[in-house]
């Protein structure tokens, strides 16, 4: 063989040694990814069993002075009701219903979020479905 095709094989080498290592090295990150990786379910999608509190009273509870919001707050999804009653009637944080419900808190937001919103649009424009 001449220099050339030594030099060629030797690269191809150095290049296969490297594809090597880096496919390793990100086989290594993804399994460690994976194993902190903490199974969530969305809260519509969970047995609402698991919602229900039978130490805490549950969101048809609340005492609404209007009937107007009343009549806005059921057409809310259980989720949202749950999230909802559990922030302000039962003055809970947004951590303690994370670790209540299994969720994360930045899911908590969001369905008091859209809840809140919903609520709002219902009264303000008498949206009844």
């Amino acid at each position: 063989m001449c220099g050339k095709e030594l030099q060629r094989d030797e690269l191809r080498a150095k290049f296969t040694k490297w594809m090597e290592r880096t496919v390793y090295r990100a086989r290594l990150n993804y399994l460690k990814a994976q194993r902190r990786r903490v199974d969530e379910i969305p809260l519509e999608e969970a047995p609402i069993g698991q919602l229900c509190c039978q130490d805490k009273p549950v969101a048809d509870s609340f005492d609404f002075e209007e009937e107007n919001l009343a009549r806005a707050f059921t057409q809310l999804s259980p989720a949202k009701k749950k999230v909802i009653t559990m922030l302000f009637l039962l003055d809970m944080t947004p951590q303690e219903i994370a670790e209540e419900l299994g969720c994360t808190v930045q899911y908590v937001y969001k369905q008091k979020s859209l809840a809140l919103k919903r609520l709002r649009e219902v009264l303000e424009g008498g949206d009844v479905h």
